[in-house]
């Protein structure tokens, strides 16, 4: 997350705008392909997005669905757009005003590719049919803007490709492929080779600048690769153009050297940087992870792999990892990612950690309460508030508070470092972690269930409709899972691992069954269509006690080292937690002051569920995240 928000300290410094670096990069070809300007025709191409599916009405339990808050996101996601710029996403939202109101970033539109991916996603896990004709403005926007650039730079700091496999999943068109390979050929030809090590895109300097977020060091150089990596690796699946994993691999093989990967410290006798262990702005580093495991994925490298299980196991460390609190939305959302693609490809079991991260922060970080909003902002600082760094009235072209509150819910908060309350000076989004936390709420939501040759696995507790069978959750009001078949042939039900499984108890159709045990998996053989499966078990109420070392009264933290002229408080932060099953329904201590509480979560302290009717959306197809 780059922001240009106030220090909070005399000795700290604004955070640098290392966008502005990638223009330095030289143009080198590698490849001998030729770097001209993207079709402009591409442009005038119409998408058809909205969800395709079936709706349903439904009495469910009302627990965490999923599906509900990626409608919301739909929202946020198709109002918080100037559309005096081309219906590009505001940079930034102060909330810590009064009035609230959007802004952006001065060198460009923000992330934009990323919120038109979210975009996609939300409205296919929701059904959402929101401000529909929303989203050809920002896409027709978003192409000309990728059209416009200089052929010389990198596209990947824009990141229009992963909207760009989106909308080829939803709808496809020749045109599309046409313009993600102009994409690919344009970025393989921007890099620049060292004889030894491979390629790369930007490598200054580390920057030991000390800043209110941390100390970023060789954050740009991994972040700018891993997205590459990310996306390249993703579009071989459906491009036959050559030299797309041969240029990951020298992406990989340059940004694995040991200088990017030194921990701020470490036992004598451990090689950090084979493992993965980091020091600098986390989400960047994350980014990368992420682009190695889909690369690794691609190639079925097993060093890879292991590699990036050992960084996220280290990165597991910081915050706290039992709510999924890991300094800055971004990271969360990285973190989800991470667990659940860990896990499908075996590398490792992380689906408690997904569990725990999707109930708690991953969804806590998600603003949802207008009135609450309205209530807090009404008490901050008349005008620009304290943290935005420009001065004056705002900009009309690209600032606005209309409506700026509304405009956001379902979007998501930056502060992923304070578990009790977002502090007044950390009341504010940067458009990115909506960008990054929208797509992990998929890949969770996708994840829920999954089936193969009628063989069908559910890996979390939380409802979840589906072409193969329905999932009513009671968690965390009650011990109780009910699934409604359609065609599954079997059924494999995960598990938490505070269930006491020899204590479970499995019914299908009210008739008492035993299920097979397959590790954490209760596994129901030979089910039929329209019979259902209801699964109960004790609910466990536990208070547990977890230390940190953050001040209340800091900016979130974006890096794992926070500077030399960093100091904990006087005495560290200690949380009293009260969780039902995964889900935090209470914290303390509460500070009186000023900022957004969270986690008031009193109606999880009834034992009795509440039942709701909604509507439920089953989509023909997911898309490949």
């Amino acid at each position: 997350m780059l922001s240009r928000v106030r220090t909070l300290e005399s000795v700290m410094r604004p955070i640098p705008i290392l966008l502005l670096a990638i223009f330095a990069i030289p143009n080198t070809n590698l490849y001998g392909a030729e770097v001209s300007d993207l079709n402009l025709a591409t442009v005038s191409l119409r998408f058809d997005t909205s969800p395709k599916g079936t709706y349903y009405e439904s009495t469910v339990p009302d627990t965490l669905d999923l599906a509900e808050r990626g409608r919301l996101a739909v929202g946020a996601l198709t109002s918080f757009l100037n559309e005096k710029q081309g219906h590009a996403p505001y940079g930034q939202n102060f909330l810590n005003a009064d009035p609230p109101y959007l802004g952006r970033f001065e060198y460009g539109p923000p992330n934009w590719g990323n919120i038109i991916e979210s975009l996609i996603m939300a409205r296919q896990m929701s059904g959402s049919v929101e401000n529909l004709s929303i989203d050809q403005l920002t896409i027709t926007g978003m192409l000309r803007d990728l059209a416009d650039r200089d052929p010389k730079i990198p596209s990947t700091i824009d990141v229009g490709r992963f909207a760009i496999m989106s909308l080829h999943q939803v709808d496809p068109q020749p045109e599309l492929v046409s313009l993600f390979d102009g994409l690919a050929r344009r970025e393989m030809a921007a890099a620049t080779r060292n004889g030894i090590n491979g390629v790369f895109y930007w490598d200054p300097e580390p920057d030991l600048g000390e800043s209110h977020i941390g100390i970023q060091r060789h954050g740009m150089t991994l972040f700018v690769s891993g997205l590459a990596i990310h996306a390249l690796s993703r579009w071989s699946k459906y491009s036959n153009q050559d030299g797309l994993l041969v240029h990951c691999r020298q992406l990989v093989d340059y940004a694995l050297q040991p200088k990017y990967w030194t921990p701020e410290g470490a036992p004598k006798a451990v090689v950090g940087h084979e493992h993965a262990q980091f020091d600098g702005h986390h989400h960047s580093q994350l980014s990368f992870l992420k682009g190695v495991l889909c690369f690794a994925e691609r190639t079925n490298d097993v060093r890879l792999k292991q590699f990036v299980r050992d960084g996220y196991e280290y990165f597991r460390k910081f915050g706290l990892a039992r709510i999924g609190a890991f300094g800055e939305g971004c990271s969360t959302g990285d973190m989800v990612f991470l667990a659940i693609k860990l896990s499908d490809l075996g590398v490792g079991d992380y689906w408690e950690d997904v569990d725990q991260y999707v109930r708690n922060h991953l969804v806590e970080l998600q603003i949802t309460d207008a009135q609450r909003l309205h209530a807090i902002a009404s008490k901050m600082p008349k005008g620009r508030g304290n943290n935005d760094t420009e001065v004056g009235p705002l900009k009309p072209q690209t600032e606005s508070d209309r409506r700026a509150i509304e405009r956001s819910i379902g979007a998501y908060w930056s502060d992923g470092s304070h578990p009790s309350k977002i502090p007044a000076p950390c009341m504010l989004y940067t458009i990115c972690c909506t960008g990054n936390c929208v797509p992990a709420l998929y890949g969770a939501w996708e994840a829920i269930v999954r089936c193969d040759e009628g063989n069908a696995r559910i890996n979390l507790l939380l409802n979840r409709s589906s072409e193969w069978l329905d999932i009513d959750s009671y968690l965390p009001f009650e011990g109780k899972v009910v699934i409604r078949n359609k065609t599954a042939k079997s059924i494999a039900v995960r598990m938490p691992l505070w269930v006491d499984l020899e204590a479970t108890d499995s019914r299908i159709d009210g008739e008492l069954v035993g299920a097979t045990c397959l590790g954490r998996y209760l596994v129901f053989e030979s089910v039929q269509p329209k019979c259902e499966v209801t699964i109960t078990f004790a609910v466990k109420e536990t208070i547990e006690t977890w230390t940190l070392k953050w001040r209340p009264d800091q900016f979130w933290q974006e890096c794992t080292n926070p500077g030399t002229h960093w100091q904990p408080g006087s005495k560290p932060s200690i949380f009293t937690m009260r969780f039902r099953a995964n889900t935090l329904i209470d914290i303390e201590p509460r500070d009186s002051a000023a900022g957004f509480p969270l986690y008031r979560r009193d109606r999880y302290r009834s034992e009795r569920t509440p039942m709701t009717t909604v509507t439920r959306f089953v989509p023909v197809k997911t898309i490949d995240w």
